[in-house]
């Protein structure tokens, strides 16, 4: 989660106690939300070139300004994101929108959703993953974003949709309810003035395929799976949403696609959102 390796961290604990984390009765280091935060703070200073001897000397009162001061005056996008994740394990929306309010204004709309955002999306769904976050933490991010690119898709241009310009359809299956991925993946399209059309969390697929009375409409269908289908469910729904969907593709990405292996040539998997986003961005 931190990118600091085991050994490291080890070395680290013993000569300048950075951080002291509890033990089992089998000896295995358990650490804390607040052991978490610090170590995200120091990775972020140590991408930015500090010696962890100096790092050490720090207060955690120093060393939260210090990131704070990098994430909001520099504009540095690790410290951003650490200063995300911070807020969002402490449920600090204020501080969470101060982030985003901050590189907006610095390098604009598109950048902040496209970039940070991004990133900040695939930093926790990894920690969301290993159960370093729960969902509740996740939905409360989620709701601040989706206010803010909510916002700035109203500004964007509309296009309309036909023969000679089909739309890119983004949906999830039932049940599934982590909306925020395919929220950027919505932005990120219709920022570069390609036709969109989001269908939302949890929509069943007898409704998707009312959809497909005219496939001609979409150039490419677009889905994250992250909790829904089941795993041991995964194959026979794609091959149930590929049965009605005719020659348009099907790309997705997501945790429940993890153990897959897919046959179907005409649905590809990729291995994060951020490498979905970029397919979709090449997209003629």
């Amino acid at each position: 989660m931190t990118g600091i390796k085991a050994h490291t961290l080890r070395i680290w604990e013993q000569r300048y106690d950075i951080v002291v984390p509890k033990r089992t009765e089998t000896n295995i280091r358990c650490y804390s939300d607040e052991d978490l935060k610090t170590l995200l703070n120091v990775s972020v200073l140590i991408q930015k070139g500090w010696r962890i001897s100096k790092i050490a000397d720090l207060s955690k009162e120093q060393l939260c300004q210090t990131v704070f001061e990098e994430a909001l005056l520099n504009g540095s996008q690790s410290a951003q994101v650490t200063r995300m994740v911070h807020s969002c394990i402490d449920l600090d929306e204020a501080s969470f929108s101060e982030v985003l309010n901050a590189s907006i204004k610095e390098v604009g709309e598109e950048a902040t959703f496209t970039k940070l955002v991004g990133e900040f999306i695939h930093q926790i769904g990894y920690m969301w993953q290993t159960d370093a976050l729960g969902v509740a933490h996740e939905h409360f991010a989620s709701n601040i974003i989706k206010q803010k690119i909510y916002a700035a898709l109203d500004r964007l241009e509309d296009h309309r949709m036909s023969a000679q310009n089909p739309g890119i359809l983004l949906y999830l299956p039932q049940d599934e309810l982590h909306e925020l991925g395919l929220l950027y993946l919505h932005y990120l399209l219709k920022s570069q003035g390609k036709v969109v059309v989001n269908l939302g969390q949890s929509l069943p697929l007898e409704h998707l395929k009312h959809i497909f009375k005219d496939s001609s409409s979409f150039k490419v269908v677009v889905s994250v799976w992250t909790t829904q289908p089941l795993p041991e469910q995964v194959a026979q729904y794609a091959k149930d949403a590929r049965s009605f969907m005719g020659s348009v593709p099907l790309w997705v990405t997501g945790l429940a696609t993890s153990e897959w292996t897919n046959t179907d040539a005409n649905i590809t998997v990729y291995p994060t959102l951020a490498h979905l986003g970029q397919a979709l961005a090449a997209m003629a």
